[in-house]
């Protein structure tokens, strides 16, 4: 999925939905530190794609509750 179509679905989800959203992105954040601390992780990309998702999210979810 690209960016552009992952940030247009989510804005169009309400703000119970995005929470949702961001306790699942930091639950696989943290399962992937574990991974790259434990050496299962090769590479920090999914680390780095992690911290963004969380950080779009929380923007989103600023906007719509300052926007409501």
């Amino acid at each position: 999925m690209s960016r552009t179509k992952e940030l247009s679905d989510l804005r169009e989800m309400g703000v119970e939905r995005l929470e949702e959203e961001l306790k699942q992105a930091r639950k696989e954040l943290f399962q992937n530190r574990v991974r790259y601390a434990t050496r299962n992780l090769d590479h920090p990309e999914p680390l780095r794609r992690g911290r963004k998702r969380i950080a779009r999210l929380l923007t989103l979810i600023t906007e719509k509750q300052g926007a409501g």
